[in-house]
């Protein structure tokens, strides 16, 4: 069984991208993780069908807090418009359209940045998140490294993106 998650990076993706999970690039998460027996091209194309037409998302780095189960993963909170929210349900909207359950997705939303040892988003620093992910969490590789599937391009960039076009 696949396991994906949905991603909105802050530095540009391309399909066939690999990283660690130690080195997992700064992102937003959009839809968590997710298991499914359903093909990889029919995520990546509801995905796709979700992200068509979408707006590239200004945000803006909040406060910092703890998440996790125990309350011990560092993050910085992102405020935005609601743009965020409204893309999260359109991409669990055309998954679930798809026929892809994506088990039972948090109802309350809280956009982030989980804090890395190399990066982290500070209070008050803006950032244009222009691109979609969708990132494999157990490629062949491996528990220990996540695959870049798709990366999708939002519409609507202007100006200096922190995930300009590749």
């Amino acid at each position: 069984m696949a396991r994906f998650v949905v991603v909105l990076p802050l530095v540009p993706l391309a399909a066939g991208d690999e990283f660690t999970v130690a080195d997992w690039p700064l992102h937003v998460t959009l839809v968590e993780p997710f298991s499914t027996e359903h093909p990889t091209g029919l995520v990546a194309d509801a995905v796709r069908t979700a992200t068509t037409g979408a707006a590239v998302v200004r945000a803006t780095a909040g406060e910092e807090a703890m998440f996790g189960r125990h309350r011990d993963v560092p993050v910085t909170l992102v405020r935005d418009g609601g743009e965020l929210a409204a893309l999260r349900r359109r991409t669990l909207d055309a998954l679930h359209r798809a026929g892809i359950d994506t088990g039972h997705p948090r109802a309350e939303f809280r956009p982030h940045v989980t804090r890395k040892r190399h990066g982290r988003l500070h209070t008050g620093e803006r950032v244009t998140l222009g691109s979609v992910a969708l990132i494999d969490m157990r490629p062949p590789e491996g528990s220990h490294h996540r695959r870049v599937i798709a990366a999708m391009q939002l519409s609507g960039a202007s100006g200096p993106a922190s995930a300009p076009p590749r």
